[in-house]
C-alpha cells in the first residue's frame, strides 16, 4: 500500500502506539533491510535484545508480496509479523507458508492487534543485521540529543523535515 494514503498512515501510527505500550522501542520510520528486493519495513522496534520488523497489509494488498517482503526482512531481523487488515487472513494460500518459516501473524480490526500466530525467533544475518541495528543507534543518539522533549512528543516532532534531516545526517 502506498505510504502517502491516509489509511495507511493512521494504521501504521496505531501499530507504533499498539507496540510502544507493549515495550518496544519503535523507530519511527520505515527501516531500511538489505535484502532481495524488498527493503523498507513498514516499523521495526527493539525489545530486548532482538529486532522486530513488521509488514503492515490492508485489505487490498497482496498476501503474496508480503509472504515475499517478510522473507527478506528475516535476514535483518530476529522475528518478522505481518500486521494484515483482513478478516480472513487465515483464509489466505499463503498462510500455511507464513507459519512454515516461523513469521508471526496479527490481526488488525477496530478493537485492536490480535496475534493469529506467533513468531519464531531466527538468527539475522550477521551483515543485514548490523544495517538494522545502525539505523536504531542513530535514532537512540538523535533521542538523547533531545532528551529535554518527553518521550511521547518526540515521536510525532521525529516526523518533522528538521528532525528527518538530522536523523539522516547522523
Amino acid at each position: 500500500m502506498p505510504t502517502s494514503l491516509r489509511s495507511y498512515t493512521v494504521a501504521r501510527r496505531q501499530l507504533l502506539g499498539y507496540l510502544q505500550s507493549q515495550g518496544y522501542k519503535v523507530h519511527p520510520y520505515e527501516v531500511f533491510c538489505p535484502g532481495s528486493g524488498h527493503y523498507w519495513v513498514d516499523v521495526a522496534a527493539l525489545k530486548g535484545l532482538d529486532y522486530w520488523a513488521f509488514e503492515y497489509k490492508s485489505r487490498t494488498d497482496s498476501m503474496r508480496r508480503g509472504f515475499d517482503q517478510c522473507c527478506s526482512y528475516s535476514k535483518g531481523f530476529n522475528y518478522v509479523v505481518l500486521v494484515a487488515d483482513r478478516y480472513r487472513v487465515t483464509a489466505s494460500p499463503y498462510f500455511t507458508r507464513f507459519k512454515a518459516q516461523g513469521f508471526g501473524i496479527w490481526r488488525h480490526d477496530t478493537s485492536g492487534f490480535h496475534t493469529i500466530i506467533e513468531p519464531k525467533r531466527r538468527p539475522a544475518w550477521r551483515d543485514a543485521s548490523l544495517v538494522v541495528q545502525r539505523q536504531f543507534k542513530q535514532i537512540i543518539h538523535s533521542l538523547n540529543e533531545n532528551s529535554e522533549v518527553p518521550l511521547t512528543r518526540w515521536f510525532s516532532m521525529a516526523e518533522t523535515p528538521q528532525m528527518r534531516a538530522s536523523l539522516l545526517s547522523g
